[in-house]
């Protein structure tokens, strides 16, 4: 059972719309576009997360709001069991501080004019967190960390190949000396090997601090390496949640199963599951919004609109039909 005090982040109801406004033979017209619809999520002290779905389910959106980066059209996000909203100016510091997000171009959210040395300094000198003879020690900790040597203070990040970058995004998340850390496909777009090298420091670094981390991503793989528990997005809604190993080896969720079936494998040829396309979320369709693509899908499907709901003390599935758990 989880207690409030081991609660961090509650998501609850939140939805995030947007105005999408434009001109229709001389008329002005309004379309709302929901992002995030009724999304509930419970992060716990300690939990390694993974936010799994395709382009557009609502991932980056969801982790924007719980950043407090874009506000909630409706629902609320608390921190330690207080509401984003209405921290005072000392309280959003002190978030600014423990809760730390690594973008996913690295090397774009770094300014190319400064060299890494003051880069990983920033946030140590903007949080009071070392005085200012001892910053440099500490920066040369930071890389030494993330398994970097003490010759990259002194480059720019034009510099810096591409795995070296999310190592020094990395670091300057650290920098803060966060609770929370929250990634953004962290590893897209790297070689095999490099990835490997940061999923392994991510995990190494979660393990040893027992940070909470949330963990954005399209690749089931990566999800199952690094987080123990794993949150599947479609069109704004979390369809299905729970541990990582129950979710892959037994999905209650078409979805789910859809996407574990559509991804690579190296022993067997790859089955392209997911059909049909995701429809416009600007135009919805009545009762689930899955069921267009489901090989699973019922009358019943095509009137009644899911919600989550726990199956068992640890996972939740929004289907009317879960698909079966085999004892």
């Amino acid at each position: 059972m989880i207690t409030m005090e081991e609660t961090i982040f509650s998501v609850l109801d939140v939805e995030r719309t947007y105005e999408l406004r434009g001109n229709d033979w001389l008329r002005r017209t309004t379309r709302h576009l929901k992002a995030l619809d009724g999304v509930r999520l419970e992060l716990r002290r300690g939990d390694t997360l993974a936010l799994v779905g395709e382009s557009g389910s609502g991932k980056s959106t969801l982790i924007r709001v719980m950043l407090g980066l874009e506000p909630a059209t409706d629902g609320r996000v608390l921190y330690d069991q207080r509401p984003l909203e209405q921290f005072s100016a000392d309280e959003k510091q002190r978030f600014g501080r423990e809760v730390a997000f690594i973008y996913q171009n690295a090397r774009g959210s770094m300014n190319p004019r400064m060299r890494i040395a003051d880069i990983l300094a920033e946030p140590i000198r903007l949080h009071q967190l070392r005085p200012e003879q001892n910053i440099p020690e500490r920066v040369g900790d930071l890389l030494r960390r993330v398994g970097l040597p003490n010759s990259v203070q002194e480059r720019f990040p034009n510099e810096l190949s591409g795995g070296q970058i999310r190592r020094v995004a990395i670091a300057r998340a650290l920098a803060s000396e966060p609770k929370v850390i929250m990634a953004d496909e962290s590893v897209a777009g790297l070689d095999v090997s490099v990835q490997a090298q940061v999923l392994n420091l991510l995990r190494d670094l979660c393990r040893e601090s027992g940070i909470t981390l949330v963990f954005i991503t399209h690749d089931l793989g990566v999800a199952s390496y690094l987080c123990e528990r794993i949150a599947v997005l479609y069109l704004g809604r979390i369809v299905e949640q729970g541990p990582t190993d129950a979710i892959l080896s037994t999905p209650m969720h078409p979805y789910t199963r859809s996407l574990m079936q559509a991804f690579p494998k190296f022993d067997s040829p790859l089955v392209a599951s997911l059909r049909g396309e995701i429809p416009s979320p600007v135009n919805l369709p009545k009762g689930c919004r899955f069921a267009g693509r489901c090989a699973e899908a019922q009358d019943a499907c095509r009137a009644t609109d899911p919600v989550l709901t726990a199956h068992t003390a640890e996972r939740q599935v929004a289907c009317l039909f879960p698909l079966e758990v085999q004892p």
